[in-house]
């Protein structure tokens, strides 16, 4: 259910990356996170699409590379080509889009140093792997957003869906997997966090300019959220593994142990439930736009009937169940986004800043329309403050347009690159 939900999660990305950088440019998406935006007057025949359906190629990909998962070399840790760093890669960037370049991962001699009483390990190249502060992604993305409107007033149903996927290495497996000895009767463990929810929302929004004319003016909005929760998964806790007394000594001298809870409500089950507010402001003087908006504010969604189990391990494993209709609460994080864009005839430049609770990204792009054809590049920094880049094309066909792009990221344990293509299908 989970992986379910994360796919939702990243066929979001596929729309928001596809114009190659200039992702909170497009009148559609900046709409999405800015209120105000769609009383805003575009430019250069520009339009809002009513709906944006991103093209999964990369599921198309994966499922001809792993035909039967069930018997998948890949996933099984008794093969030889289980590789827990490529399942780890394939969790931190879920294969929805098609991937032009994969990030390698890194593979060189391992040396490992046994003595009396001591061990000690060298990872070589494969030491850049090793994250040293906490690893994670996350935020809020809305998928669609149909609606209706009239004079400002628009009712509509947006899709959204919220990941979180935190680790972190203990300190003492910190300090081994950088070259340091092992010691006697120490912990050394991996603290872990995830959490999955996607769901509808019925809104009821209202958008205009309060002050100025087409020229010159100041546009505001605000959007009341009803949050419906289709499903929800979250765990957390740790493992690692002890030490004894002597190193390879006696009949246990390593212990291995983990623990941790997970909680959900499953698709088809019992609705989650909240509500949510955006707030958002564009000043517009002739061809420069300047928005702010903030959104989720107050978005607490309840899942009335929600199941926990506890998962355990030491010596043997097993998983109870702590609770069943329990009532779970959770917090959407507020998102800010800010931005600016100048568009000058069939010219747009623009800059935007977004921060959903992981760390700000920042996007600069640009876009030139030849007609019907919409050419785009940009570059950005990314949540973990690496600089990316991007490039697409759109082509408008009456009421249809295709657009497509590619870009980098590193949402992979590797100091390489990847490069994704992404396509949508817009419909206006």
């Amino acid at each position: 259910m989970v992986l379910v939900v994360l796919t939702v999660a990243a066929a979001s990305s596929a729309r928001a990356q596809s114009p190659g950088g200039t992702t909170f440019f497009q009148p559609g998406t900046l709409a999405r996170y800015n209120a105000a935006y769609r009383s805003v007057p575009q430019r250069g025949g520009r339009q809002v699409p009513s709906i944006t359906i991103p093209l999964p190629l990369g599921l198309v990909q994966f499922f001809n590379d792993h035909p039967h998962l069930e018997d998948d070399p890949m996933f099984h840790p008794d093969s030889a080509a289980f590789n827990p760093i490529e399942i780890l890669n394939l969790i931190l960037n879920l294969p929805v889009n098609y991937e032009l370049k994969k990030a390698p991962t890194p593979t060189n001699d391992v040396f490992i140093g046994i003595g009396k009483d001591s061990f000690q390990v060298d990872l070589g190249a494969a030491k850049v792997l090793i994250p040293q502060d906490e690893f994670g992604f996350g935020g809020v993305s809305r998928v669609s957003d149909i609606g209706w409107g009239i004079k400002g007033v628009r009712v509509s149903v947006m899709g959204w869906v919220w990941e979180d996927v935190k680790f972190s290495l203990g300190d003492t497996l910190l300090q081994f997997l950088n070259g340091q000895p092992a010691e006697n009767n120490t912990r050394y463990a991996v603290i872990g966090h995830g959490l999955a929810a996607a769901g509808l929302a019925p809104t009821l929004s209202y958008n205009g300019r309060v002050v100025g004319d087409t020229a010159r003016g100041l546009y505001v909005g605000a959007a009341v959220h009803y949050y419906m929760g289709a499903a929800y998964g979250r765990t957390s806790g740790d493992g690692g593994f002890t030490t004894g007394d002597t190193l390879f000594a006696g009949p246990t001298p390593i212990k291995f142990d983990a623990a941790g809870i997970v909680e959900y409500s499953t698709l088809g089950h019992t609705l989650g439930h909240g509500f949510g507010v955006d707030l958002g402001l564009v000043y517009q003087s002739g061809p420069v736009e300047i928005g702010f908006g903030i959104n989720d504010i107050g978005a607490t969604i309840t899942w009335p009937d929600t199941r926990q189990d506890s998962l355990y391990y030491r010596d043997s494993s097993y998983s109870q169940p702590v609770g069943t209709g329990v009532k779970t609460t959770t917090k959407l994080p507020v998102t800010y986004i800010g931005s600016v864009a100048v568009n000058i005839g069939a010219t747009m430049f623009g800059l935007a800043v977004m921060d959903a609770g992981q760390g700000a990204t920042v996007r600069l792009g640009g876009e030139q329309r030849f007609g019907a054809l919409s050419l785009r590049g940009g570059l950005g920094r990314d949540q973990h403050k690496r600089v990316q880049f991007g490039g697409g094309a759109g082509i408008r066909l009456g009421p249809v347009s295709l657009d497509m792009g590619v870009w980098t990221h590193s949402n992979a344990l590797s100091e390489e690159r990847s490069v994704t293509m992404g396509t949508s299908l817009s419909i206006y």
